[in-house]
């Protein structure tokens, strides 16, 4: 199977989320209204159809007592995720509801709180989806850092050490000046490849950040052969062009701590 036709396999079988992220319509009910009001439908920028009505009760009652917004402003972030709101439609909500009852655009506390608690509630769900990266296949950064925890627990259970027992091999394509965004997740899934070819066994692979992928791998007396293998493949995988692909490889030693490792892996993660 040709590596296109392989993306597109894996773009095909990806989950479809249930979460409006994209900003499409949202759900809408005209006969909802709030209290004291008579029964309206709100209009977005766009001349369409607001969100519903009862999602911001909480802002309005906040509103109309006086009260701080900012705890209502976050709950109701976190319930227009959970019902597949887009960020732009519950802020043009949020927007409509300060007009219609203060006469003005939102606070900034109200805004920054519907907005931080949107897109937690929207994390959170995207991380449950799966464990793996659908363009790569890598592990995600969060199973990577529970498979080192698991590690951590066991060394201790078994009075062992993780880091004479394990470590990473961290892997980081250098990708030259203008290389796209796109051009830059080729190059990992070709990265994911060559890792795959080496350590085939129950090693962990994970994608760090947005550039570069790791192994969580025992520390065997050839490992450095197979990191200099895991270079070779990278350097010598594309048979289309004269020009080697150049990566950064290393063995990053692990910590004596499972919250050190987690430090550790926030660092490689980094940009």
């Amino acid at each position: 199977m040709s590596l296109f036709a392989d993306i597109r396999r894996r773009f095909d079988l990806r989950p479809h989320p249930s979460l409006n992220l994209a900003g499409s319509p949202a759900r809408i009910r005209p006969e909802a209204s709030f209290p004291d009001e008579q029964p309206c439908e709100w209009r977005d920028s766009h001349g369409t159809a607001g969100t519903d009505h009862s999602a911001y009760l909480a802002i309005a009652e906040a509103l109309r007592d006086g009260a701080d917004v900012v705890p209502a402003s976050d709950e109701v972030g976190r319930q227009l995720a959970a019902d597949g709101v887009s960020l732009l439609e519950a802020l043009d909500g949020l927007s409509a509801l300060y007009r219609s009852i203060a006469g003005g655009e939102p606070a900034f506390a109200a805004v920054r709180a519907l907005s931080s608690s949107w897109a937690e509630a929207s994390l959170i769900y995207l991380h449950s989806l799966s464990c793996e990266d659908p363009l790569t296949g890598l592990s995600s950064l969060a199973h990577l850092r529970s498979r080192l925890g698991e590690l951590y627990r066991e060394a201790e259970f078994r009075g062992t050490s993780v880091p004479q027992t394990h470590a990473l091999v961290v892997v980081e394509p250098v990708n030259p000046a203008g290389t796209t965004p796109f051009d830059r997740e080729l190059r990992l899934v070709d990265v994911a490849e060559c890792l795959r070819i080496v350590f085939c066994g129950g090693d962990v692979l994970g994608r760090v950040g947005s550039r570069k992928a790791a192994a969580l791998v025992g520390r065997e007396p050839n490992l450095p052969e197979q990191v200099e293998t895991v270079r070779a493949l990278i350097t010598q995988w594309r048979l289309d062009t004269d020009v080697p692909q150049l990566a950064r490889i290393w063995i990053e030693g692990l910590p004596s701590t499972d919250a050190m490792a987690g430090r550790v892996l926030d660092e490689l993660a980094r940009p």
